[in-house]
Formats: structure tokens, sequence, C-alpha cells
């Protein structure tokens, strides 16, 4: 198999996991929230605090909701844009300054959303925490190695996006003088 039949091949299932993300994400979170009492301690994102469900209503679990959604909605957003690659990739759009675009506004989707994970956390705290009898309300401030891999990642994403600028910044101009 060719290179160009290998990266539309690998394009449309990247393009599929980036609608795969963008359809059961939102679900997840859903579920997540609505079915509190059994998945919030599991979750990783608040294995942190020490829940106590009988403290925890439906306010709660509302203000918990929004404030979840907001790097959920940003990340979506990066991933949407990320879709948009691989499809320009499964067109054969190898170089485009349009891809680029893509790429750069994925890598700071990935940065903002590092960046807000230890605001969202201790929001989450405050928040689910705020019917606890006094004495019992926690403010839990993390940031995992995780999210230092994510900023690597976005890193690595800014690099590769400047670098393929450049390649067809350097392509536009080889054809003008052909």
């Amino acid at each position: 198999m060719n290179n160009p039949a290998r990266i539309r091949r690998v394009s449309t299932l990247l393009k599929l996991a980036c609608d795969a993300y963008l359809l059961v994400a939102p679900l997840l979170l859903a579920a997540i929230w609505l079915n509190f009492e059994q998945l919030g301690p599991q979750w990783q994102t608040l294995s942190q605090l020490p829940i106590q469900p009988q403290y925890v209503g439906l306010t709660n679990k509302l203000l918990g909701a929004l404030i979840t959604a907001i790097p959920l909605a940003l990340l979506m957003y990066g991933v949407w844009r990320l879709r948009k690659l691989f499809e320009q990739f499964r067109q054969g759009q190898l170089f485009s300054e349009s891809g680029a675009d893509h790429l750069h506004a994925f890598a700071w989707m990935l940065l903002i959303t590092m960046l807000m994970a230890p605001v969202v956390s201790a929001l989450l705290s405050l928040v689910l925490t705020m019917n606890y009898p006094p004495g019992e309300k926690a403010l839990v401030i993390s940031l995992g190695s995780n999210d230092f891999g994510q900023l690597f990642i976005a890193g690595a994403l800014f690099a590769i996006t400047w670098t393929l600028r450049e390649g067809y910044r350097l392509s536009q101009e080889n054809e003008a003088f052909v």
C-alpha cells in the first residue's frame, strides 16, 4: 500500500475517532452527573474529594455539571478542529494554511483546558462540599501528571503547527518561481 492510501486510511480512522469523541464525551459527562452517587466518586476528576453523596443535592450537581462542561466544550471545539484537519488529510490536502490553523486551534484548546484544570478542581470542591457541615468543607486543588503530559503534547503540537506553516509558505514560494 502506498503512502497516500495509508494517509487516507489513518485519517479516516482518526476522523471517526474524533466523531466518536464528539458524540460520546458529552453523554459520558451527563451520565456521571445524572448518576452522581455511583459514578461521581469513581471519576478521576473527583477522586481527590472526600465526597459524601448525602450532602450533594441537585443544585450542587447542576453547578458541578456547568463547571465541568466548560473545559469539555473547549476540548470538543479543539477535537472538532482536529476532525476538520483529518478530513483535509483524507482528501489529500496534506499541507495547507487551514490545516495548520486546525492543528493550532486544537493545541490551544489542550493548553487552555490544562491551565484550567486546577481552577476547575477548586471550583468543583467548593460546589460539591458547600452543603457539608461546618469544618468538613473542602477546597481541593489538583494538578496531575496527565496535566503535564497534556502541556507537553500541546507544546509539541505548536511546534508542528509552526513547521507546517513554514513548509506551506516555502511550497508557495517554490510554486511562484516555477
